[in-house]
């Protein structure tokens, strides 16, 4: 499989690098200067810094709004774990997916997903705790929060303006995993350290004897930058399509799809109200259940698609969003945004 020595995507404001090796598995530059980065899983008493890369390649859209990174990771140790990572990427934000399994009949009891570093001096931490319907803010010093709630959201105020955010992506059941087994515990940690402010992330820990299904693992994420006092939607706007309830539904983003397929050149504006939880499992495919999930990463996803459509059509696209618990986001501000062009920072001529 091809190995990139590095994937990079740059943007007006923004550059995005994807490593195939190392402490880092990716980082978020903005405006000249590292704000976010993400390191390796661990499971057990293995780091996936300590493996092996399998794989590394990038594909940029023909229409230049997106770009996307593949990656493959695989700790040679215990039963051999493989760490497959995929990464989209459009101007100041992105999302990634992350696809853990243990091989050779192996299990995994104990899981620490990637740790969130927000680098720079920061001067304020926001949070959003499931189960809360308060964001909170606190200074950026010890330790912010630490517990087995997990923080949904975080965003981190710097000195000079800028902001940078990471969500846990919509599937809040995934990272509630260790509700599944007795004795298990999940634990996330937010402190200040002299580089930032770091998110540890344990999913999962359950004692050793103690059985634990046979299974692969995925987990999903969106982060992004901006400035701090950011505005909302900054696109031209002739048409709109207003979504009411979750927008996780596939009845309303087939109405949503079907809408924007009959745009012409238009500017189309897609609005979202309500809340940033639902509980109806019909939504994620547990019909008769209710399973807590989100749409943020529903709303990512069909910003990129809705983008490339209306792009080959000569018009524009962007989301409006007044989910209280996304108040001063500044991922939903960059979807507020039309999709501007990104290039591969590798080649020695690239042009925005």
């Amino acid at each position: 499989m091809k190995i990139e020595s590095l994937v990079k995507v740059v943007s007006p404001d923004a550059v995005f690098e994807v490593y195939p090796d190392g402490n880092e598995s990716a980082a978020l530059f903005f405006e000249g200067r590292k704000v976010l980065s993400a390191g390796r899983i661990t499971t057990g008493k293995f780091s996936e810094s300590t493996g092996l890369s399998e794989k590394l390649r990038k594909h940029f859209a023909n229409d230049g709004l997106s770009a996307e990174a593949e990656s493959v990771n695989v700790i040679p140790f215990g039963c051999e774990y493989h760490v497959a990572r995929q990464w989209k990427f459009a101007g100041n934000c992105g999302e990634l997916t992350c696809d853990i399994a243990a091989d050779n009949g192996g299990r995994i009891h104990e899981l620490t997903l990637e740790e969130i570093t927000f680098t720079g001096r920061a001067v304020a931490v926001e949070y959003w705790l499931l189960g809360s319907a308060e964001v909170i803010t606190a200074p950026a010093e010890g330790v912010i929060c630490e517990g087995s709630t997990l923080p949904v959201r975080v965003k981190v105020t710097f000195d000079d303006g800028i902001a940078a955010e990471f969500y846990c992506g919509d599937d809040f059941w995934r990272h509630n995993c260790a509700a599944n087994y007795s004795g298990a515990a999940a634990s996330h940690r937010i402190y200040a350290a002299d580089d930032g402010i770091h998110w540890v992330r344990q999913v999962l820990s359950v004692p050793e004897d103690q059985e634990v299904e046979k299974r692969p693992w995925r987990f999903k994420a969106l982060f992004g930058a901006g400035k701090a006092d950011a505005a909302g939607v900054n696109s031209e706007t002739s048409a709109r399509f207003t979504a009411e309830g979750c927008f996780a539904a596939p009845v309303l983003r087939r109405n949503f799809r079907a809408f924007i397929r009959k745009q012409q050149a238009n500017g189309v504006l897609l609005t979202v109200a309500g809340n940033a939880v639902c509980n109806d499992g019909s939504h994620i495919n547990r019909p008769g259940k209710a399973v807590q999930h989100g749409m943020i990463g529903e709303l990512f996803d069909e910003y990129l698609w809705a983008s490339s459509a209306m792009a080959r059509k000569g018009g524009s696209f962007a989301i409006e969003s007044s989910l209280p618990e996304f108040s001063g986001s500044v991922i939903t501000a960059n979807l507020g945004k039309a999709a501007c062009e990104v290039a591969d920072g590798t080649q020695e001529e690239f042009e925005l």
